[in-house]
């Protein structure tokens, strides 16, 4: 299983200093409206052709990109339980989706193409899911204990129990060259572990326990010199790791009256692969920014038309993001299900590219402009 990397044009001005203005818009290429289970958890494949949706009524469904005709739909419902799902998440290859659940007593391993079962693992409390970026393996962050399970044989092959002294893993990354394991608790406690061995490297506290919460989403640069995470108040802490404090926290408001919490913005955070550069949640949750770390500034990307967004899935490799939307500012349906395309700078130029030659031909052109590269980092 290869790293997925993909060419993102950011002018950068001096690391140091505030840069320009990126550049960066999006176009939605799909929209589906009156979505009437609670939609809970959204993944994008890395090359953007398939997004697929987990709900509360523990349904999965596939759908292809840009028509939006439904693939496949399966129910999750492992030894015949029904409960709903939190989490999805595509390997980088794009050929396995995997599901959890906060409170669900097993994981779930899927073939994309077609739905069909693959694996159901019990791990309970699952939170969060890492594919290593070129190993079969996939780390799992169950309750306390990091589970690491061989993908081709179906199982755990390793488990470091109580990895967070009693505290729960609530997000879990790998770093893009595959040697830093991140995870990150339930109070705010970072470590980071060397891979594969497992050995605590560093370990930081984010200041306030990151808001005494929940983290929802962790990324880490590509060589795990710097993580992102942020929690159920949508405020994204960076951690310096190399330096083992913290070095910037971006702020976030509450949009949409009586939703002053933001637990369902999980795997939204991607970082590009200088460190500089963080994907990120708009500061309202209605769309998505891009923040400049060393000068703390903040750009916007794109904002919606919904009251906000419940749930975020980038895949960076194909230039999209994906975002399920509640249908008023209760967090009440039918709900809809947006995908945008990201406009980089020096796309125009490149439109002949992207229409006569594959994805490789795409990316060698957007590195004639690019001044970093970008890793889908998930948490994913």
């Amino acid at each position: 299983m290869r790293a997925i990397l993909v060419a993102l044009a950011l002018p950068l001005a001096a690391c140091s200093g505030a840069p320009s203005e990126p550049g960066v818009t999006a176009t939605r290429v799909l929209e589906i409206t009156g979505l009437q289970p609670v939609v809970n958890a959204v993944a994008l494949s890395p090359n953007g052709s398939l997004v697929v949706v987990g709900d509360f009524d523990d349904d999965l469904i596939a759908r292809e990109v840009p028509s939006g005709a439904e693939r496949w739909k399966v129910r999750v419902q492992p030894g015949r339980e029904r409960r709903r799902i939190d989490g999805v998440f595509f390997s980088p290859d794009a050929s396995l989706v995997v599901t959890t659940g906060h409170e669900a007593q097993t994981l779930e391993v899927w073939d994309a193409a077609t739905g069909r079962s693959v694996a159901v693992l019990d791990i309970a409390r699952s939170r969060g899911v890492a594919f290593h970026p070129s190993e079969r393996v996939l780390a799992v962050a169950g309750a306390a204990t990091i589970h690491v399970v061989d993908v081709d044989r179906g199982h755990v092959v390793r488990t470091l129990p109580n990895a967070h002294a009693g505290d729960a893993i609530f997000a879990i990354a790998f770093s893009a060259d595959g040697q830093t394991l991140a995870t990150i608790s339930g109070e705010g406690s970072l470590k980071l572990w060397n891979w594969p061995a497992l050995v605590l490297r560093s370990s930081t506290t984010l200041s306030g326990g990151l808001e005494a919460m929940s983290p929802v989403s962790l990324a880490l640069t590509r060589h795990g010199t710097r993580a992102a995470s942020n929690g159920i108040y949508g405020r994204v802490h960076v951690v310096d790791t190399a330096k083992g404090r913290e070095e910037r926290v971006f702020a976030n408001v509450a949009q949409a009256p009586n939703h002053g919490m933001h637990a369902e913005l999980r795997y939204s955070l991607a970082f590009t692969d200088d460190g500089n550069w963080l994907f990120a949640p708009d500061s309202h949750d209605r769309g998505l920014r891009i923040l400049h770390v060393p000068s703390g500034k903040t750009y916007p990307v794109l904002q919606g038309e919904g009251p906000f967004y419940k749930a975020v899935a980038l895949a960076l490799p194909a230039s999209m993001v994906a975002f399920l939307r509640p249908g008023d500012d209760q967090g009440r349906g039918p709900y809809g299900l947006d995908l945008w395309r990201l406009n980089l700078p020096g796309d125009a130029a490149m439109s002949q590219d992207a229409a006569s030659g594959p994805a490789p031909r795409l990316l060698q052109s957007r590195a004639r402009f690019m001044a970093a590269v970008i890793r889908q980092t998930s948490t994913a």
